[in-house]
């Protein structure tokens, strides 16, 4: 029995002895140094570019109404059709405007008549007056008889011209070469003065129009010269002009509306279709930016970092991002002139890993 007791201990000491041999050392432990360019991060001077976010449009956008109130007898064209200028679109049914047209029509010719003739009376009793033989009464009447029938003539040619304009919004017409980009209302429909019915826009000459926030609208000017992205035609670039700054920005979003003038399309110019997106690029002046190789930023979820190089290690740092501008990045904060960081970090390195540059 005391020998299987001194036994035990025995066995553990020696356990304990062969593991405390196997410990590796701190050496052993540690990650081998890897191999990385390296680069200084230092200031220069880059164009200071605001970007604008808006929609491509025609140069005119045209909301197609009525005067009238009536039944829509004929609407000929569908969203997406190409129109010409003075090309009919829809009628609106006028028969009472007509019957009316045609009442003043006839009160008119009886007003001239009736002008006519007190314009001759006038002119007899002129001459006899001049003569002594009409009386002051008999002139002053007559006089004033013509000058009745004359405004009664001029009242109802108003009144038919009048009348003549409500007939015109009977038919509408196209006001320029186009598509219909909206359709409000169907034959057969209720037309009501200054509801829309149509919407035609030009699409041969395109605009984009964004908002620009109420500390950035200064910036613009008519005439500026700026970048146009639009991603959906093949991420195309071209060069705009400013033709619009609006002085007065919504009282909600404090954003005001620039408009900028596309060139004429090229060939292939059907690719660019009203209602895309447009990104707006402002240079406004020169600036001192920070940026870095993009590939030198690592992504963690929604973070942003990069290695910067202290004691010849490694050392992940999160940063704060600005624009991109082609392969380098603009760093806001997190790094500053001066420090060494690592140029590229897609080979797989451990945050305070040693380094070695080549």
């Amino acid at each position: 029995m005391t020998l299987r007791l001194l036994f035990v201990p025995l066995v553990v000491m020696s356990l304990t002895l062969a593991g405390c041999g196997d410990d590796p050392s701190p050496e052993a432990s540690a990650p081998a140094p890897v191999t990385v360019d390296t680069a200084t991060a230092a200031l220069a001077t880059s164009a200071e570019v605001g970007r604008y976010r808006g929609t491509l449009q025609g140069q005119r956008r045209v909301p197609l109404s009525t005067k009238m109130m009536g039944t829509i007898t004929t609407l000929t064209v569908e969203e997406g059709d190409r129109v010409r200028e003075g090309q009919t679109l829809a009628r609106i049914q006028s028969q009472n405007v007509e019957a009316q047209r045609e009442q003043v029509r006839a009160r008119l010719r009886e007003a001239r008549a009736a002008r006519d003739n007190a314009q001759r009376q006038f002119e007899r009793i002129q001459s006899l007056r001049e003569k002594d033989s009409a009386t002051e009464q008999e002139y002053d009447n007559a006089q004033t008889a013509y000058e009745r029938a004359q405004a009664q003539v001029e009242a109802l040619e108003g009144k038919l011209e009048e009348t003549d304009d409500m007939l015109s919004y009977a038919t509408i017409e196209a006001p320029m070469a186009g598509s219909v980009v909206e359709k409000r209302a169907e034959a057969g429909g209720l037309a009501a003065p200054g509801q829309p019915l149509l919407v035609v826009e030009t699409t041969d000459a395109l605009k984009a129009v964004v908002q620009v926030p109420a500390q950035e609208i200064n910036r613009f000017a008519t005439g500026d010269s700026v970048t146009v992205r639009i991603g959906a035609a093949g991420n195309r670039v071209q060069t705009g002009v400013v033709t619009q700054v609006n002085p007065s920005g919504h009282y909600a979003s404090r954003q005001f509306e620039v408009q900028v003038r596309l060139p004429d399309p090229p060939a292939d110019g059907g690719a660019l279709k009203s209602g895309m997106y447009a990104e707006v690029e402002h240079r406004t002046g020169t600036a001192s930016t920070l940026t870095v190789p993009a590939q030198a930023l690592v992504e963690r979820g929604q973070l942003t970092g990069l290695y910067a190089v202290s004691d010849g290690r490694a050392l992940l740092r999160w940063v704060r991002t600005g624009t991109r501008e082609g392969e380098r990045v603009e760093v806001l904060s997190g790094l500053r002139p001066g420090e060494a960081y690592v140029t590229d970090a897609t080979p797989r390195i451990a945050d305070g890993q040693p380094i070695r540059t080549e």
